[in-house]
Order: structure tokens, then sequence, then C-alpha cells
């Protein structure tokens, strides 16, 4: 393999212009969030194959409202055109470090790259890392929830021993996910008479507790509506994420759970549905007169459907609204030609029951190597302090007790707040405040 040279660089006003003479890419490095190249950016990611929890409608609005540090958006392009691009936070401290924009919100992260570039992906990755190392020089990285099954840990690996870097990597996350076969048919055989009968018998015990709807698409005609009238869609929204946030609060475990459209969670969720193109959220839901009894969010990726997050209401548990709308959203996904339902990060029971294929994520820290000792060992510890949870958990045993008495402490927090009427939850705000104009 050849080495990969370092670009020379140029002023040009507010940005950084890299030149990669071997390739003719052009990169530039932009601060802030309001002039991304959202509708390339949109395209780039399914072009690469990636996930919307890579692209600009879900990153945006995780960081404007969860996320920590200074927008670093890197752009590589030749001839005009975006072969490859990465979002990162600029953190500050004593040493500067880099994320991934959305860390800590987001099931999965990716430096973007065009497969029909013509050019290799070591070599794009390389202009992504290299254009952001020259905007925040001598950055430690903390690269959080990168799929281990993709290309980009052994590219971050090449970047970084050219580059002189020092790489830890930590597994970080278990993914579980649903292969779904080629047609409705095959999926039904496979489930037995017996799931099939249950089945039937949760829809006829369901639609006795009053008039039955099942509405697929929650979302239907609200972009069609924002068109003509963006005041009463924001109307509309804000009923729609109140009834979401009821559903929730209202599930037989919501002491504990934790309730995503409450808060800055809330804020996420309600502008990722307000931003996000037709088709790449689905929300569902069961009503009976009238009221939402289940929903199911979903975000709709090239060849994956991601379900984010479920919800019922305990006093309908006994008719398995929850297990209804999952085996819908299965049959919906098979018909729509999506390869899998992916459930996301979480090793929850629920999910095992399933039959499902585990993958894992990993965390990425890159530091650049140094002889100055205490510089050296600052950096270590800092990383260290942020990624202490993967460490405990590379020990299976440690990882169990620690997930036990963090789970029953957090279980203690939310009895205490339940307990406490000044700490109720307070009303939501209207959307139209969280909402980008354009």
């Amino acid at each position: 393999m050849t080495d990969l040279a370092l670009p020379a660089t140029e002023s040009a006003g507010d940005l950084v212009l890299v030149h990669d003479p071997a390739h003719g890419l052009t990169v530039t490095a932009r601060r802030d969030l309001d002039n991304a190249p959202v509708p390339e950016w949109r395209v780039l990611a399914a072009r690469a194959g990636e996930s919307p929890f890579t692209g600009p409608d879900w990153l945006r609005a995780v960081h404007t409202h969860l996320g920590v540090g200074e927008p670093l958006l890197v752009s590589v392009r030749r001839d005009g055109r975006l072969l490859a691009f990465g979002a990162f936070a600029v953190v500050g401290g004593s040493r500067p470090l880099l994320t991934f924009l959305g860390a800590g919100g987001s099931d999965y992260a990716a430096i973007l790259a065009d497969p029909d570039a013509g050019i290799p992906a070591s070599r794009l990755v390389a202009a992504v890392l290299d254009g952001a190392v020259r905007e925040v020089p001598g950055a430690v990285m903390d690269l959080e929830q990168v799929p281990a099954d993709s290309a980009l840990p052994e590219l971050l690996a090449q970047w970084a021993y050219r580059r002189g870097y020092a790489v830890r990597t930590l597994t970080q996350a278990t993914v579980h996910s649903v292969p779904l076969p080629a047609t409705v048919e095959e999926h039904d055989a496979a489930m037995g008479r017996h799931e099939r009968h249950e089945e039937r018998r949760q829809w006829r015990r369901l639609a006795e507790s009053g008039e039955l709807v099942v509405a697929d698409d929650l979302l239907d005609g609200l972009a069609e509506l924002r068109r003509r009238d963006p005041e009463a869609a924001a109307d509309r929204l804000e009923e729609l994420v109140t009834e979401l946030a009821e559903v929730d609060d209202a599930h037989p475990h919501a002491a504990r759970r934790r309730r995503p459209w409450r808060g800055a969670s809330g804020r996420t969720l309600t502008e990722v549905l307000w931003t996000a193109p037709e088709g790449t959220v689905q929300l569902s839901g069961l009503r009976v007169d009238g009221e939402l009894v289940a929903y199911a969010f979903c975000m709709a990726g090239p060849n994956a459907l991601h379900g984010y997050v479920q919800s019922y209401r305990s006093r309908y548990a006994a008719t398995g609204p929850g297990s209804l709308l999952l085996l819908r959203l299965r049959r919906r996904a098979i018909v729509s030609g999506f390869a899998e339902l992916d459930l996301l990060r979480g090793d929850e029971a629920y999910k095992r029951r399933l039959e499902p294929v585990s993958r894992r994520t990993l965390r990425l820290q890159l530091a650049p190597a140094t002889r100055d000792l205490v510089p050296g060992v600052a950096v270590r510890v800092n990383l260290l302090r942020r990624a202490y949870r993967d460490e405990l958990h590379r020990n299976e045993r440690v990882g169990r007790s620690y997930d036990a008495v963090a789970g029953a402490a957090g279980r203690l927090r939310d009895e205490v707040a339940r307990r406490r009427p000044s700490m109720t939850v307070p009303a939501l705000p209207k959307p139209t405040r969280w909402f980008r104009k354009g």
C-alpha cells in the first residue's frame, strides 16, 4: 500500500480548503450547522448504505438539543461533487477532543464515503480525517458507535498508523436485528400455527375494547399541510407528540423507563419529525375509540427498517398491543423490500426472544503519539474517564455487576422522583419554537 501524502492547505474566507493532488480532492471544513449541505448529505448517506442516524436530519436535531461542543463538518469533493463527509463535534478543554456529531444520542456513526467515486475508501476517509485534524491540530478522537462489521474500524486504524496516532478499541454495544424473508407468506409460515392463532385472538380482544383503528402512518398528510399552512401543521404535530408522551406515561413500567417524548429528547424527536423527508420516519399506532393506545417509531434506511422506540398503555397490556404492532411492522417492512428489522442497541430480553442476529458497535479512541509523559498520561486519563462504562464491560462478569447496580440506582431515583409532587414533568412547549425554518 502506498503512503498517503499529506495535502496542502490554503485559506478561503471562513473555510479551510485542503487540496489532494493525488485524486483532485478539495476538502472543506466548516464550523456551523446552518449552512450544512443537507440535500447532498442525505444522498451521500443513502449511497453509502448508511442508516438515517448518520444523516443531517437526525444529527442536526440531536446536536441542537442533546449535543455538546462545536460542530465541525468536513466535506470532500471532486469537481464539485460531494464524495465523502464527516460530521464531528469539537469539545474544548486542556486538549481538544473530536467526537462524532450526536455522540451518545445516535445508535450508529460513520464517516460517509461514496462507493461509486472511483477513489479508494481509504483515501476518502483519510481526506476527511486530515481535514479534521488540520482544523483542530493535535486533537484526541473519541469515536463512538462504529459498527464492528463495517470497513471503518480498519480504515481508521490504517490512518492512525500512517499519521502516528495510537488506537484503543472498545466493544461498546450489542445490536440485535431480525432478518426478514422475501415474502409475507414465508414470514407467517415461520411463525407456526400457535403463534398465528394467538395473534388473531389478541386482535379480537383488542377490537372488543372499542372501535379499533390501525394507523400505519400517524404522519399522513403532515408534509402537505406544512406546505399549505405551517402553523396548522405545527399545531397538529404538537398534539401528536402530546399523545405519544401520554402513551409512555401510561406504560406498565413507566416509572423506570425513559420518556423519549419529554424534555430535550422530545424536542429532538419532534424536530426529526418536522424536518426529515417523507418516508424517512415511519410512525404507526393503534387507536381504540380515538385514543392512541400503542405506537412504534421507526427510521427507514437503505436496507433496514430501524425500530427506534415503541410503547403502549398498561390497561391494554392483556391484548398485547406492542406485539401486534411489531408483527404488523415486520410484515410492512417485508412488503417495502427491507432486508431486516433493526432493533438497535440494547440487549433487552424481548429482542432475544425474536431470535435475532446480534452485532456489536465499537468505540475507537485515537491519540497522537507523544514523548512527553505528562500530556500522554493526561490524555489517557481523559479518554478512560469518558469510556469507563465500556472499560467495565470488557470483563463480562464485572459488566453485569455494574449494570445491576446502575439499574437499581436508576430505579431508586425514579421512585424518589415519582413521589415528589414538585418534580412533575412540565408541559411540552410549542413545537414551532424548535423547528428550523426553511
